[in-house]
């Protein structure tokens, strides 16, 4: 009998265990370990991507270049056959846009920000340095998944929402307030397509609306440790 009850007790003490909610904090790390592990993900300090960018609603359909560097470099190129090259970069300080049809800009002010967090290489496993407060703001759906919603928010600037799928833990959608020289638009970018290469999942292709635009990424190859020059995210001499 003794027995009998020491077993029920473990095994209600078991099942209250694990209906106890994750906290913000426990879904974040389990999205690090889902995408590889953080010694995996650390490993990495710089990647060369390859592939598309379309927005759909303008017929226009680029070459895209992508090359990041640990730890705050990024470098975007963009190629579209009458239009021109756009080339966005920074090099942890400084942020720069230059296009066809605009000419070269600085980035300045709330806009600079952004642009640097968004250069960060690796804002997934150090997520606890980049973002001071998290919370768990429930569960909602993104198209039939079910997933987590995390709000993070760095010690400057606007809040980023994950929503993290509780399947696998990888995440499916980001959500930013952007600062543009039009005003604040929200955009939100769909991940999908992940794929491994070197011990740590990507995705392949992201979906981003921003206002009323929408704009459809590709990537076709990606190359992890690539030697990369810091002199190719530097601002044009004479900008």
């Amino acid at each position: 009998m003794r027995l009998s009850r020491l077993a029920l007790m473990s095994a209600f003490a078991t099942t209250v265990w694990a209906q106890q909610p994750l906290t913000a904090e426990q879904v974040l790390e389990k999205s690090v370990e889902a995408a590889g592990g953080r010694q995996a993900i650390e490993k990495i300090t710089s990647t060369a991507a390859k592939g598309t960018l379309e927005i759909p609603s303008q017929g226009v359909l680029g070459a895209l270049e992508v090359v990041g560097k640990a730890p705050n470099k990024r470098l975007v190129i963009v190629r579209i056959e009458g239009w021109g090259e756009l080339r966005r970069s920074c090099d942890g300080q400084t942020a720069w846009e230059d296009r066809p049809d605009q000419g070269f800009r600085l980035f300045e002010g709330a806009e600079r920000e952004e642009v640097l967090a968004d250069c960060v290489f690796d804002d997934q496993a150090d997520w606890r340095k980049l973002f001071p407060k998290v919370e768990l703001a429930g569960k909602e759906k993104v198209g039939e998944r079910e997933t987590y919603m995390v709000i993070l928010t760095p010690a400057k600037g606007k809040p980023t929402i994950r929503y993290i799928e509780a399947e696998t833990f990888l995440p499916v959608r980001m959500v930013q307030r952007r600062t543009t020289p039009q005003g604040e638009v929200e955009a939100q970018t769909d991940l999908s397509d992940y794929r491994e290469r070197d011990g740590v999942k990507t995705p392949h292709q992201m979906k981003q609306i921003a206002g009323p635009q929408e704009m459809i990424i590709k990537i076709a190859g990606l190359e992890n440790n690539v030697a990369v020059e810091d002199a190719r995210f530097a601002k044009p001499a004479g900008k």
